[in-house]
């Protein structure tokens, strides 16, 4: 119950840092507001104990508030609701006798998914309006409702497909499930040899936490000194290195510890890769390619290389699979043990789920095929992200696999305009995909049975959860645009999701797209790679390049370089301080990330209260 009280102030914290301030709480797979609740009542709990000890919360209550908050970061966030909220008045709106929309594209749209009224639009874009009247109500209500219910789906999908996974990864082969490290460690008991009483942890927080005041403050006072530990562009003039564009360079404290938990192997292919693609660039140049547009196609070897990633999962859980698909049809009472719903159950439900998922798609004007094409490729892109989290645990944007960038792989006459509009409008989930909500319902059901708790007990916590966050975070973020304004003062509003699903869909009906035999062949190349990184690491113990680090590593362009600090630290403890050191070390890492985090939060709450702007210490 504490939870579900929980979960609406967060969501509000969220939105509004999010989407007024464009204070981003919830870039990372770690999300900040749950870890600073946590630390919360962690310190409450340690104040209740002297003054009223019937009070205290037990370790499975927290564990179960810090999941409940985490889930509801994964829906009311920046990547998923504020692009959502940002996109449905998006077409209605610059609609213009320039750009000839109402003719091109209206016809193509789904009606019942987007809002039309124009007039009823201006306070949503201007501001200094309210929500609260019977037709600006009635006009947002039908499309929030089919949304809801895409989105409910989608959660439900995800547990699903946990639940049948989570076995092999958990129990079996034993991921190291970065992310969980600081919880767990929360949520120790408060005795002597815990890791809040570690000196190590407090020298990491107080070292973490005073960049953040430091900066925090430069934010309100610009005379004060700033820590550079956000970005710093370094660009190559001369050629052939200029090919390989700006590098970017951050030492971000949160990223650095985040990083310090992950395998060697892992952390070192991650880095590697974001400067693979920079090589390739430079090589290309030299070769000739400097005038290609797109070389190396850098979106399409992504596309490549998780479609090939995803089925080399499959092809190694194959028998695993095909043993809990027995069990949804002859039900095992002793396999079910444990489990968070029976394997029935949750093979039914992601039947059930992904047919809802499926004709939807088709309703919106997709062709049945391309919905299905669609779903398997989301269903696919979902456990990827979810191993990827299990073992590296860094920062995920994945966004090539969407259906406008697979459609312009080919030639664009052979879609119909319905399904393109389709597509568009399927933007706002499919982008980047920082927030997702698989790899965190997988990471509470690891984080609950290292606590000793009843998984049955998390489903419906979990599904509470995201119900609430659907329903409040939709509201508080049309209260937010109506009162201040997309175009006045919410400095979050997602005008990219926007300008990237409209202006693909103008230019694929009018222009239109044809397949490259180039961006094939870096599609195959890039999936060849991953198969061959795969079997030598099945045939050499040792290999140091990780599959995952291929997938990934384009996109850490915020955070390579931290990889690269944890890696090269990291290596250095083990060769000359043994395990030992690392384990008296590992305590002062995970301080980094809880006092970047514990004082990001709370600057961001004083610049909420007091409406000034905030210290950005996740990104930038």
């Amino acid at each position: 119950m504490f939870g579900l009280l929980l979960v609406p102030l967060n969501v509000y914290w969220v939105m509004v840092a999010e989407l007024r301030w464009y204070v981003l709480l919830t870039l990372n797979p770690l999300f900040v507001t749950p870890v600073f609740y946590l630390f919360a009542l962690v310190g409450l709990n340690v104040i209740l104990r002297k003054a009223a000890p019937r009070l205290v919360l037990s370790r499975a209550e927290l564990v179960v508030i810090y999941i409940m908050l985490a889930i509801s970061c994964t829906i009311a966030t920046h990547d998923f609701l504020i692009n959502l909220l940002s996109t449905m008045p998006w077409a209605r709106w610059y609609a213009s006798p320039a750009n000839g929309w109402e003719t091109a594209l209206f016809p193509h749209l789904p009606r019942w998914l987007l809002v039309w009224d124009k007039a009823l639009l201006d306070g949503f874009f201007k501001g200094d309006s309210t929500l609260y009247t019977p037709a600006v109500l009635k006009m947002w209500l039908a499309p929030l409702a089919f949304w809801s219910l895409f989105i409910f789906c989608i959660g439900w999908i995800m547990l699903c497909m946990n639940v049948i996974l989570r076995k092999a990864w958990v129990d079996q082969t034993r991921l190291s499930f970065p992310i969980v490290h600081l919880p767990m460690a929360l949520t120790e008991e408060f005795s002597p040899g815990s890791t809040l009483r570690s000196p190590a942890l407090w020298i990491g927080f107080a070292v973490a936490a005073s960049i953040s005041i430091v900066n925090g403050l430069h934010e309100w006072i610009p005379s004060m000194p700033r820590i550079a530990v956000g970005v710093r562009w370094y660009t190559f003039a001369v050629p052939p290195w200029s090919a390989a564009g700006d590098l970017p360079i951050t030492m971000y404290p949160y990223a650095v510890g985040l990083a310090f938990l992950v395998p060697l192997d892992v952390s070192f292919s991650c880095w590697f890769f974001y400067l693979f693609m920079k090589v390739q660039s430079v090589l290309g140049f030299m070769a000739g390619y400097g005038s290609t547009p797109d070389f190396p196609y850098a979106g399409e070897q992504v596309i490549g290389a998780w479609f090939a990633f995803g089925g080399f999962l499959l092809y190694t859980n194959r028998r695993y699979l095909r043993h809990v698909t027995h069990l949804a049809f002859h039900p095992s009472p002793a396999e079910d043990a444990g489990e968070p719903m029976s394997y029935r159950v949750a093979f039914w439900g992601l039947v059930i789920g992904a047919a809802v998922f499926l004709v939807f798609w088709w309703a919106a004007g997709m062709s049945f095929y391309w919905a299905l094409v669609a779903m398997l490729t989301y269903l696919l892109v979902s456990v990827c992200i979810t191993r990827v989290r299990a073992e590296a645990g860094g920062q995920h944007t994945v966004s090539g696999l969407e259906p406008k960038n697979l459609f312009q792989l080919f030639d664009s006459n052979i879609f119909s305009p319905s399904n393109l509009g389709a597509a568009a409008v399927s933007h706002w989930y499919w982008r980047l995909n920082r927030s997702h909500i698989m790899p965190n319902q997988m990471e509470a059901f690891v984080l609950a049975q290292k606590s000793g708790l009843r998984l049955r007990c998390l489903v419906f916590p979990i599904l509470a959860s995201m119900a609430l966050s659907i329903v409040i975070g939709m509201w508080i973020g049309l209260h937010l645009f109506y009162r201040e304004g997309a175009l006045a003062k919410c400095q979050g509003f997602a005008t990219w999701t926007g300008t990237e699903a409209y202006n693909w869909l103008g230019t694929s009906l009018t222009s239109g797209y044809r397949a490259e035999a180039g961006r094939w062949r870096a599609i195959g190349g890039a999936a060849a790679l991953i198969a061959l990184l795969s079997a030598l690491r099945g045939r050499f113990v040792g290999f140091p390049l990780h599959p995952l680090g291929y997938c990934i590593g384009s996109s850490l362009t915020w955070h390579w370089f931290p990889f690269f600090i944890a890696w090269l630290v990291k290596l250095l403890i083990l060769r000359y301080g043994g395990l030992r050191f690392y384990h008296r070390a590992l305590p002062f890492f995970l301080g980094l990330v809880l006092g970047d985090y514990s004082f990001g939060a709370l600057l961001t709450l004083i610049g909420i209260t007091w409406k000034v702007p905030a210290y950005q210490f996740e990104f930038f």
